[in-house]
């Protein structure tokens, strides 16, 4: 009886014995098997937080970018308008300045007619029957340098205009504008009008019949005729009319005789001839012409300084 139930006893303590194992291996696998859906369901998290993040970065991005394009065109919009105004605004002056321009060209027109009317044909013949010296000089007597000199100093662009020198008009007009000092506008070819055409009033009608008549003496006369024309009938202080008299009064001299330096010293006396009649003035003023020929090209360094150097005396300081 006790060796059968010890017996039974061995092989119960066998069975609980040998029912452990098997429990402890279930619970381990069980264990693995949660750690393994653990790392699984850690994985899905992270792709599931990833791509959320990614779309919420997108959707940033997309809402930044409509932001930046509505700012952009904001800007746009205001830099239209602005230009548009601006446009306007200058469409407007524009449209103002050409109705002035336009009323300024007809009332223009009309004063020209107006000063013009009763006005002589301008012919050459006409021209030098009006001469008023008594001792005119042919083209081929005036040395190449006094015409030199007078272009010079009275009217530089003398061989490119039409009689008009718009460049010297624009300027006059300017100045008289913006300073008390008037300056003058005329050409030769206005002048040579003025002293055998027209008269000395300083009127509107009268200037604007001096332009008309440069203007005409350009279409009869070659620019050589037209500055004979100035030097024989320029005012040179003295009771004195043109360069053929006056090389004599000046220099006890022809014309033909004067050198580089007489003949800019007799241009220069022209221009204000109560004041450079006196030596002294006149000299300064032959140094002014001599400058410009030099500037202009129509003399070269050399022939400048010789004249400059050369004692050049009037008659008058002789006698």
């Amino acid at each position: 009886m006790s060796s059968y139930n010890n017996e039974d006893n061995k092989i119960r303590r066998k069975k609980v014995g040998s029912s452990k194992p098997a429990s402890s291996k279930t619970k381990s696998s069980r264990s693995a098997s949660a750690n393994y859906d653990n790392v699984y369901d850690i994985k899905d998290a992270a792709k599931h937080r990833n791509k959320q993040t990614i779309k919420r970065n997108k959707k940033t991005s997309d809402n930044q970018k409509s932001s930046s394009a509505s700012l952009e065109n904001l800007r746009n919009a205001k830099r239209t308008k602005k230009i548009q105004r601006k446009n306007k605004i200058i469409k407007s002056i524009l449209a103002v300045v050409l109705t002035f321009a336009l009323i300024g060209s007809l009332f223009g027109v009309g004063y020209t007619l107006y000063a013009i009317q009763g006005a002589p044909k301008v012919t050459k013949e006409l021209i030098e029957s009006n001469y008023i010296s008594s001792s005119a000089v042919s083209s081929k007597e005036i040395p190449d340098n006094l015409k030199k000199a007078i272009v010079s100093i009275e009217d530089e662009r003398f061989y490119k205009h039409n009689g008009i020198d718009k460049i010297s008009l624009v300027r006059s007009l300017v100045n008289n504008i913006r300073t008390d000092t008037t300056q003058g506008a005329s050409t030769i070819d206005m002048q040579v009008s003025k002293n055998l055409l027209t008269n000395n009033e300083k009127t509107m009608k009268r200037k604007v019949r001096d332009m008309y008549n440069a203007i005409q003496l350009n279409k009869v006369m070659t620019k050589d005729e037209i500055l004979v024309a100035y030097l024989n009938n320029m005012y040179l202080g003295k009771s004195t009319y043109g360069v053929g008299k006056g090389a004599n009064i000046y220099f006890a001299k022809n014309v033909e005789d004067l050198s580089l330096a007489e003949c800019a010293m007799l241009a220069g006396i022209t221009n204000n001839p109560a004041r450079y009649e006196i030596y002294g003035e006149a000299k300064k003023r032959q140094e002014r012409v001599l400058f410009k020929m030099n500037e202009l090209g129509y003399i070269n360094d050399s022939e400048y300084k010789k004249a400059l150097r050369e004692d050049v005396h009037f008659k008058s300081e002789i006698d």
